[in-house]
């Protein structure tokens, strides 16, 4: 039993994030939030204020919280997809206000 296949053409579709091949992002689902909304003063629904700072290389935030203290996180680790993620909290940017997903609600000041 033979079986002659003529004019065939296989197509193989990738979804590809749009980045080079030597970065170290490649292959990594790009965030739609940028680390430059999220960087200014922001005030805490318990009190306080956050301060969040984006480094010289744009590469990571630098975040000053009243409780936790200064931590500074890749920007791919803190904005993930299209939220936040700060200690496992996923958060959502809505205008000048970012939502907690344990009801926490930091608002940008002015």
């Amino acid at each position: 039993f033979w079986l002659k296949l003529e004019h065939t053409r296989v197509w193989v579709v990738c979804l590809v994030v749009c980045r080079p091949p030597w970065s170290r992002e490649f292959g990594r689902a790009m965030s739609t939030i940028s680390p430059y909304t999220t960087q200014g003063k922001w005030s805490h629904s318990s009190g306080g204020e956050i301060d969040i700072n984006v480094d010289s290389t744009g590469q990571s935030v630098i975040i000053n919280h009243p409780t936790v203290g200064k931590q500074t996180l890749e920007v791919r680790k803190f904005c993930q997809g299209d939220g936040l993620d700060y200690f496992g909290f996923k958060g959502k940017i809505e205008g000048n206000k970012i939502t907690w997903n344990n009801g926490v609600v930091w608002t940008k000041l002015a």
